[in-house]
């Protein structure tokens, strides 16, 4: 039972993270059709506006050569969106039925009610409530979602990491695959590396083989194994009162999946705000922002508590507490756009990379670094503690201006 709420809750964070991205998405593409607002933006940071007569269409085409060129659109958000690009870099697609035909040369991030993939793209993470992947992946894939299908032209070049409610998989895989969720399906595959499953119920139709070895949970109810031909079949048994190496990988990939596209969207709607964090970030003031970020860390929940002591302050208390909610939630996404700025101004000397790619390998960078043993914990906490300290004193203090 414990293993199934595991299950289970991995699969509501995945499916969270892509449902608070759609309707951040609609939010956005709503308010950018009221207003005037900008529904993307390119790679200088410059706002790309909507036809509000139609949202899915948000970049018209500047010539008639443009289906043919790499072009250097980073971003698209709307209600119903339909991509047939070619972009040069990683691209950022989000909406409630989301299609994406286009090759990507770098990450492509995909996320909405319905998503269906047809294209390339070098690395794929998807999150949706329905997904469908038909397209190729010439590396690793990360997907998460209520209803996950790969199908049979689906081309996935390493590893897939992939966690749902039902997962079917019709595609043949190259790589390792590593799959959660309450009921997988695996219909007339080939696999070429080892498969690693976690769920209730696995069924296996028609035909299958796996080059490596089939590892899976002992308590899972397997269908037509008879059907499946493989090197080795290993089961486990979860300890009970310990998260096993697997489950804590899903969950790390899930909510670390969350947090990229959550954090996209937040610095898509606040682009300029978002661009002066990374370029106002000062060493000499590191650790002024890093105690900052210590003492609001202990001293505003203790503050809130004691004010909704008060019954006057119940109101004010409760705000204060899911401000500060809001705030950690995104300050060590804020560290990881500020180390992303660092390593690509200065490790790759590219001073104009797009500022969705910094945050995005800053991010990843961090989450890494906090894996390390003995002292990732460390690296998190200080990674809360300044992000915290120079969002707030970034948000507090006015930019200067020209005298």
């Amino acid at each position: 039972m414990a293993k199934k709420i595991k299950i289970f809750s991995e699969i509501a964070l995945g499916f969270a993270s892509a449902l608070t991205l759609s309707l951040a998405a609609s939010i956005s593409s709503a308010h950018a059709c009221g207003n005037g607002g900008p529904v993307g933006y390119d790679k200088d940071g410059n706002a790309i506006y909507a036809n509000c007569e139609d949202v899915s269409e948000v970049v018209e085409e500047s010539d008639a050569d443009a289906d043919s060129e790499s072009e250097d659109i980073y971003a698209e958000s709307g209600s119903d969106i339909e991509s047939e690009r070619d972009i040069s870099h990683s691209f950022f697609l989000a909406g409630n039925d989301v299609k994406s035909s286009g090759n990507t040369s770098g990450i492509h991030f995909l996320a909405g009610n319905l998503v269906d993939f047809t294209g390339t793209a070098e690395y794929g993470a998807f999150a949706g409530n329905s997904l469908k992947v038909n397209g190729s992946i010439k590396k690793d894939l990360f997907i998460a979602g209520s209803a996950i299908e790969l199908g049979e032209d689906a081309l996935i070049g390493r590893d897939l990491y992939a966690a749902a409610t039902t997962v079917l998989i019709k595609a043949n895989l190259t790589g390792n695959a590593f799959v959660s969720g309450n009921r997988v399906v695996l219909e007339n595959v080939t696999i070429d590396g080892d498969l690693n499953i976690m769920a209730s119920d696995i069924v296996l139709k028609g035909k299958s083989s796996i080059a490596g070895t089939f590892k899976y949970n002992d308590s899972a109810r397997i269908t037509s194994l008879e059907n499946l031909s493989t090197g080795d079949i290993v089961t486990y048994t979860a300890p009970t009162n310990e998260i096993s190496f697997g489950e804590s990988l899903t969950t790390k990939i899930v909510f670390l999946l969350g947090r990229l596209l959550v954090t996209i969207i937040v610095v898509a709607i606040a682009a300029k705000f978002s661009k002066r964090l990374l370029e106002e970030f000062s060493a000499k003031n590191c650790w002024k922002d890093l105690a900052l970020g210590l003492g609001l860390l202990i001293g505003v929940p203790l503050a809130s508590i004691f004010i909704m002591i008060t019954v006057i302050g119940l109101p004010l208390g409760i705000v204060g507490l899911v401000v500060y909610g809001l705030f950690a939630y995104f300050a060590s996404s804020v560290t990881g756009g500020v180390v992303g700025n660092l390593v690509a101004t200065k490790v790759f000397k590219k001073e104009n990379m797009h500022i969705f790619l910094k945050f995005t390998i800053g991010i990843i960078l961090v989450e890494l670094l906090g894996l390390i043993p003995y002292v990732g914990s460390l690296i998190s906490g200080l990674s809360l503690c300044f992000g915290f300290g120079y969002l707030v004193h970034k948000i507090f203090r006015q930019p200067k201006t020209a005298k």
